[in-house]
């Protein structure tokens, strides 16, 4: 039996087995913090047989390809959870080790020098599953199916992170299907945070002539001393006890019934609502289960800044079809406040403040996405610009009184 061993902010929290029939189960440490690792992994036990497994697998990669490339860029002979995970700078607050010591913190990571990250970058244009470099001592993984990332930038400079060596930053290269997605996004999620979202900082960034977008992790904090250490969260699909292929079959309901148990005062509903407002507005056909997580810190429960924000409707060969139906609509271009009231009436949530989330949310939209294109090439800002129009056209949003947006909309609506 294979034991794989986890830690938050280097205390063990619990063990991964591998049983004789391929199945995985967790126990808790007894020196555990009161919190749960995951939502689906409540403290009080009762979780499902396949929720262990599954919390592991949504922190790989979704691709089988992307994962055999890994396990080959690591040396390892397999490429299963616990032999990609060992030793791995992963999403969230855990740590991973096939051992029953914590990684060292002190082992020496490689320096990542400019040419270095532009010829990773280069190279996963070419071959979007190769996401790492074949460096044993470099062990990272991120979950998703876009080609990307991480690094740590501690002292000035960039090295590579592994289990020991928390990452800071992630880097996401644009592909041939979606290029300029790093311009965009970059863009977007200065909309996002100028619309009253919480945003990481983010940008674009050049390595030896090699582009990308580059974002620093929220699950991520600087320490006084100079260290990184992490912030435990995790995706709504982990949260769910899902796994990563059923990302897109998450209802807006689902979300809703998930956050209503674990906080009934419904704050954390609402304050979700705002983030899928946002996505909607912005004409984000791709923002599935795994773009949204929940922070688990020992005070409670918050929903986690934004994240993946992007306007996919700017590429028409894109289907605009939104993840989560908006009471019964599928696209942005289709929902009225109508339909966001009879969502907050299927969730037992405030018709008025859900509607009111929503159309403020777009209204904040369209009013400063002036400002969060500015620097953008005229052609794209002006797609863009009309991308969102068409998203927001019935929401009726509220736009902030004495700007641009606003005085446009009066006189549309004249």
């Amino acid at each position: 039996m294979r034991a794989l061993h986890a830690w938050m902010e280097e205390n063990p929290v619990g063990i991964f087995f591998e049983n004789s029939d391929g199945s995985v189960s967790f126990e808790y440490d007894r020196s555990a913090p009161a919190g749960p690792v995951s939502l689906s992994l409540p403290r009080d036990g009762g979780w499902s047989r396949r929720a262990p497994s599954l919390l592991l697998d949504n922190l790989l990669p979704d691709s089988a390809n992307a994962r055999r490339a890994m396990m080959r860029a690591v040396g390892a002979k397999d490429m299963d959870a616990f032999t990609l995970l060992d030793g791995a700078d992963s999403s969230g607050g855990l740590v991973f080790s096939l051992n029953d010591e914590y990684p060292d913190p002190s082992e020496r990571v490689p320096r990542a020098r400019d040419d270095d990250i532009a010829a990773r970058i280069s190279a996963m244009r070419e071959s979007p599953d190769s996401w790492w470099d074949h460096d044993s001592r470099i062990r990272y993984s991120l979950a998703g199916n876009q080609p990307k990332l991480s690094l740590a930038r501690v002292g000035g400079v960039w090295t590579w992170p592994n289990a020991g060596n928390p990452s800071t930053h992630i880097l996401k290269p644009s592909v041939t299907a979606t290029a300029d997605a790093e311009l965009i996004e970059a863009a977007d999620m200065r909309l996002a945070g100028l619309a009253g979202l919480p945003a990481p900082n983010a940008g674009v960034m050049e390595f030896s002539g090699e582009r990308t977008y580059i974002t620093e992790r929220f699950d991520r904090k600087r320490l006084a001393d100079g260290r990184v250490s992490r912030i435990h969260m995790e995706d709504l699909v982990q949260s769910l006890g899902i796994g990563p292929e059923d990302k897109y079959k998450v209802s807006a309901g689902q979300v809703l019934r998930l956050l209503h148990g674990t906080d009934e005062s419904d704050a954390l509903s609402y304050s979700w609502l705002k983030r899928l407002a946002l996505n909607t507005s912005i004409g984000n056909a791709d923002a599935h289960a795994k773009n949204y997580s929940v922070m688990l810190a020992a005070s409670g429960l918050s929903m986690s800044p934004m994240y993946d924000v992007l306007t996919t409707t700017y590429w028409d060969w894109v289907d605009p079809s939104l993840p989560m139906k908006i009471g019964g609509a599928r696209y942005a271009q289709q929902i009225t406040a109508s339909h966001w009231a009879k969502l907050a009436r299927a969730n037992a949530l405030d018709e008025e403040r859900v509607v009111a989330i929503a159309r403020e949310t777009a209204g904040a939209v369209l009013a400063h996405a002036d400002e969060a294109y500015h620097d953008l090439p005229a052609d794209m800002r002006d797609k863009l610009m009309e991308r969102l129009k068409d998203a927001n056209r019935h929401i009726n949003p509220i736009v902030p009184q004495g700007t641009d947006a606003e005085a446009s909309a009066s006189a549309t609506a004249i």
